[in-house]
């Protein structure tokens, strides 16, 4: 446990008993408050309508033409939460509070900040805990973070709270010296794997989480212990997203789905030159968001507070693996562009996309103000006031977010959103009463029939656009979603 010195510049949110989690509770209900209720992602609703089906449990949660549209990821964890989510939305109708909201997020985003603000003042033993608690509430006042709660697939929210639990096991790891138990690893093994089943993201961070504990410190046993786990979470990912997973699909779906879907295609992605300025525009505009949202000034910020920490002398290793993160983040958004080039639009550079990516800022932002902290003690006095300046600047900046959020992507989405949840609350109305595109009516008539309990008809049914449909598979025959 971290002292806190008795003298004169004590400050509160120093002690360790102020109330960070409270704080954090605070600003993760604050994206609710924000959200008012809630919407339905146009992917999202036909998850939902898929979720509520008679079909039963299995069939609705491991089937990649309902749930990946064909394009099979290996991502059924987030299958599941969005099952849960689903059920959540129903039960809380029944109880007469009608909602579009996903459960996962809030619960996700909360253990994530908790876990993060735990790990990284073990990570990094020069980090005061109250930088600690800043960093997360810098990561909770993101727009990735306040508006990312309604109904879609929420893997991107899970691959961010497992990665927190891993973080998080490091730390715990770091702070015994290194002295690693098989209980310990086998909790490692455990959140690693589950991080990899959450998202293809996932194992992509697992890929880098191996890479930054070989550079980080000497190899040595403890490195290897841990190598080996994160190594053997990777072959379980493997196994399942080539084998067992498709082989559950096609008990499923009643044929087997296309895997082909979760190969990065290299030359595709890295050999176009017009792939990069958007991405690191994305990257640049996330580095704004994070650290206070005041334009060039946040770059300019960032970039110096990083140059500075990473210029001294001192541990080369650490150095070596923070540049290793930076170059394969950017590298990581130029792959995501490529394979979804509408991710400049208004909403999806602010939302869900990012959320694990902004676990990963706020490690690096703790490793350079640790590291600054033993390079210029004196100057360290000035971390508090500029962390809690830019939390303000990231509040400040809220209404501009959810004006372009609100702007074009997501407007119609949002728009219907008071109608959809009328529609399903007044339950003695026919759903052609209401001014709804086929999708949310159907959603609409979905949530109604498994509030009742009743099988669903679903005349007419609702057809996705075929484009959501993997390239390599012919769109399949009308279908109820």
């Amino acid at each position: 446990m971290k002292s806190v010195s008795s003298n004169a510049s004590y400050r509160p949110w120093e002690s360790e008993r102020f109330p960070w989690p409270l704080v954090f509770l605070l600003l993760t209900t604050l994206g609710a408050f924000l959200l008012d209720g809630g919407y339905a992602h146009y992917e999202g609703q036909f998850f939902l309508v898929n979720y509520l089906d008679v079909r039963g449990p299995f069939s609705t949660i491991f089937s990649a033409h309902f749930n990946e549209w064909d394009c099979y990821q290996g991502r059924e964890l987030s299958f599941l939460f969005g099952w849960l989510d689903a059920e959540i939305i129903r039960y809380s109708a029944r109880l007469g509070w009608v909602h579009l909201y996903s459960a996962t997020h809030y619960a996700g985003l909360f253990g994530a900040a908790i876990l993060l603000w735990r790990a990284l003042s073990r990570i990094f033993p020069e980090l005061h805990r109250s930088d600690s608690g800043l960093i997360v509430a810098l990561l909770l006042t993101t727009p990735a973070a306040l508006f990312s709660g309604y109904y879609y697939r929420p893997a991107k929210i899970l691959t961010a709270f497992f990665l927190a639990a891993v973080l998080s096991l490091l730390g715990s790891m770091r702070e015994r010296s290194w002295v690693i138990s098989p209980r310990a690893l086998t909790a490692l093994g455990a959140a690693a794997t589950l991080l990899g089943l959450s998202d293809r993201l996932g194992v992509y961070l697992l890929l880098l989480l191996l890479i930054v504990i070989v550079l980080a410190r000497r190899f040595d046993r403890a490195n290897m212990a841990v190598a080996a786990t994160l190594i053997a979470a990777l072959a379980l990912n493997a196994i399942w997203s080539a084998a067992i997973g498709p082989r559950l699909s096609a008990l499923a779906d009643g044929n087997a789905p296309d895997t082909i879907d979760q190969i990065v295609r290299l030359r595709f992605t890295f050999l176009r030159q017009e792939h990069y300025a958007p991405a690191l525009a994305l990257f640049a505009d996330h580095i704004e968001y994070f650290f206070g949202n005041f334009g060039i000034i946040s770059l300019i910020a960032a970039a110096s507070a990083a140059t500075l920490a990473l210029s001294r002398r001192r541990e080369k290793r650490p150095v070596l693996a923070f540049c290793m993160v930076v170059a394969a983040t950017v590298a990581l958004y130029v792959a995501m562009y490529a394979r979804l080039t509408s991710l400049p639009w208004p909403a999806s550079r602010r939302v869900y996309y990012w959320l694990p990516q902004l676990v990963v800022v706020a490690t690096g932002a703790a490793f350079i103000i640790a590291r600054g902290r033993l390079i210029f003690p004196r100057a360290a006095r000035l971390t508090t006031p500029v962390l809690a300046l830019m939390i303000v600047g990231n509040l400040a900046s809220i209404p501009r977010h959810r004006a372009a959020i609100r702007s074009q992507e997501h407007r119609p989405w949002i728009v219907q959103s008071p109608t959809v949840r009328e529609c399903i609350r007044e339950r003695s109305r026919p759903v052609s009463d209401y001014t709804l595109d086929a999708p949310y009516a159907q959603l609409c008539g979905a949530v109604r029939a498994a509030v009742e309990g009743v099988a669903w008809t679903g005349i007419p049914a609702a057809q996705p656009n075929p484009r959501l449909y993997c390239r390599n598979t012919k769109p399949a025959v009308a279908q109820r979603h």
